[in-house]
């Protein structure tokens, strides 16, 4: 049986909750219901939770190994939807809401991730704004766009439209800001090898770490069999 990928906007969080507990989740809503259809950048197709096995955190004590949270949202892409490709939203907050006490509501612990959509000009400041979202080609005769290599500085020319975003976490009503106020970048879209010549070296530069408590996250496009 051959098993068509689909691609879509996926967020991951792996970190550390101490006395995490199982218990009954709620989480996806696909698009046959008639008002998410309305809305598909917020609709979540899928929400995974799990305890990480990476040999490494398995071999923790058990009350302090890694949770891996993923989020799916807009469901039904397809790689021929090009050249419209598919973006989270900027106006929706996408939150991971976690019971840690097993009290039956999950507003112990929330990690909220909220995006920021920057159309950047060709070339740097000045430049001329592009009507597609990445640009590149070997066959372009200038440098800086011969392919994207880099989220962000030197390579990253490219990414003509970008989507940025912050990582807060609400602990007590406490909003906290992770990263230290680094640019979080989403990764793109796998367009192909003249655009992108190495796109796993790419999606690796997506996944961010927090030294100060072990978190890490990636929000991009990922393939599926959804």
């Amino acid at each position: 049986m051959r098993v068509r990928l689909r691609s879509g906007p996926t967020l991951l969080l792996i970190a550390a909750l101490t006395g995490a507990g199982l218990g009954t989740g709620r989480a996806a809503s696909h698009r046959e219901a008639p008002l998410m259809a309305l809305d598909p950048a917020a609709d979540l197709t899928d929400v995974y939770a799990f305890v990480s096995y990476d040999t490494a955190n398995l071999g923790r004590l058990p009350s302090d190994r890694r949770v891996t949270f993923i989020m799916n949202v807009i469901p039904g892409q397809d790689p021929a939807d090009e050249p419209n490709y598919f973006n989270f939203d900027d106006e929706v907050a996408y939150r991971f809401n976690i019971d840690n006490d097993q009290d039956g509501k999950a507003e112990d612990i929330v990690y909220e991730f909220r995006f920021k959509t920057e159309t950047r000009p060709v070339g740097g400041s000045g430049g001329l704004t592009a009507p597609l979202p990445y640009l590149g080609n070997p066959h372009i005769g200038v440098a800086a766009l011969q392919g994207i290599t880099a989220l962000d500085g030197p390579g990253s020319e490219g990414l003509t439209r970008r989507q940025t975003y912050i990582v807060t976490e609400i602990r007590d009503k406490k909003r906290t800001e992770l990263f230290s106020g680094r640019t979080l970048v989403a990764v793109p879209s796998n367009v192909g090898p003249a655009t992108i010549p190495d796109y796993a070296a790419l999606a690796a530069q997506g996944i961010y770490s927090d030294n100060a408590n072990g978190i890490r996250v990636f929000a991009g496009q990922r393939a599926e069999t959804f």
